[in-house]
């Protein structure tokens, strides 16, 4: 009997599939790409992981971006999550095997980092759990996977992207998904040799601030998880400051929305409100570090702005509750969060006026 020619069926097989992820995958990777690369540039690192082959493919995929692809650069932050043997036995032992991402997640990751997540089948309980502590850590997930996406696909929400190979064969899906790690590879090698200083080094206050909600809404697109604010912010205080800092700690990107000076004059706050204008707010705003971008609205409220942007998370402070908070219903139609945040450090800024009006002489 003639042994079948399995390198020539293997290969054939492999280019058809090949040539089917092309097609599907063109739009979904390019998106990929860029928000890889702006995670890298804005400061964050890449985690991945994944289970036999797939955990392979995840340690593949951090060592091209510590060390380099096929072209000269800086070295990036990657970690891949399966192969420090300690840290995977000591998790699998005192808690159980299906934390042994979830775990390094938590302890590694940060707000605006990325997690690759490598399952053909989408159904690997270790990888949704890990996928699941990303969400909570304030990180998007890149999710390489195949057949129908399983489990996993219903786990990601807006901020996350799926790179599902049309293919039911696990040989055939691990096969496009290292040429997605040589693409997505060969893409960043390219973005940091034409721009080796990441933009968020060099970047300066005035900068910060955009009037244009399409440059705004372009600004953002690739720094998600986005986080949303907005409020009057006359008088800075420390309550403002704390508030904003945790806001910024849910996400990669924060936006302040701040009213306009006609704005306020319609929320009835006094005839000498705003004290600051608004140029002057907004500069005060762009300062501070935990602030990434700040706009206006000249509408009694940012519902327009909200729908413009899209935020995955939108937070106001702890007076007011969720179900009241403008534009929550929204966010939360296409997956988003709502947060309320209580004050750590009770301050109001009328009852700050008041007090500077009432030491008059």
């Amino acid at each position: 009997m003639t042994m079948p020619n399995r390198i020539n069926t293997a290969l054939r097989a492999s280019i058809a599939t090949k040539e089917h992820a092309a097609q599907s995958l063109a739009a979904p990777f390019a998106n990929a790409s860029a928000r890889l690369i702006a995670t890298l540039q804005n400061g964050g690192q890449v985690l991945s992981c994944g289970n036999g082959g797939s955990s392979g493919d995840a340690q593949h995929l951090a060592s091209e971006l510590v060390n380099r692809f096929e072209s000269n650069r800086m070295a990036l932050p990657a970690v891949a999550l399966s192969t420090d043997s300690s840290v995977l036995t000591a998790i699998a032992n005192d808690s159980a095997y299906t934390q042994v991402f979830a775990r390094q997640v938590e302890a590694l990751g940060r707000p605006g980092d990325c997690l690759v997540a490598f399952s053909t089948s989408g159904n690997s309980e270790n990888v949704l759990q890990a996928i699941r502590t990303a969400r909570a850590r304030g990180m998007w997930t890149l999710a390489m996977t195949g057949k129908d996406g399983g489990q996993l696909a219903g786990l990601l929400g807006a901020a996350d992207i799926e790179l599902r190979v049309p293919e039911t064969s696990t040989a055939r899906i691990q096969e496009v998904h290292l040429v997605i790690i040589h693409a997505l590879c060969s893409d960043v090698d390219a973005a940091f040799a034409e721009n080796p200083i990441p933009p968020h080094s060099v970047a300066s206050f005035s900068g910060r601030i955009l009037h244009d909600r399409e440059l705004l809404r372009q600004a953002c697109n690739y720094r998600r998880p986005l986080v949303f604010t907005n409020g009057v912010f006359d008088v800075l205080h420390r309550g403002h400051v704390q508030y904003l800092a945790e806001a910024r700690a849910e996400g990669a990107c924060l936006v302040v929305a701040v009213n306009s000076d006609a704005s306020v004059r319609r929320l009835g706050k006094g005839a000498d409100r705003p004290i600051n204008p608004e140029d002057d707010r907004m500069a005060v705003l762009a300062a501070l570090q935990s602030v990434d971008f700040v706009t206006t609205f000249d509408e009694d409220t940012p519902l327009q702005l909200i729908e413009k942007l899209q935020p995955d998370v939108l937070i106001k402070g702890g007076d007011w509750p969720v179900e009241r908070i403008v534009g929550a219903r929204e966010v939360q139609a296409h997956g988003g969060r709502v947060l309320s945040i209580p004050f750590r450090h009770e301050r109001s800024t009328t009852a700050l006026l008041q007090k500077i009006r009432n030491s008059r002489p």
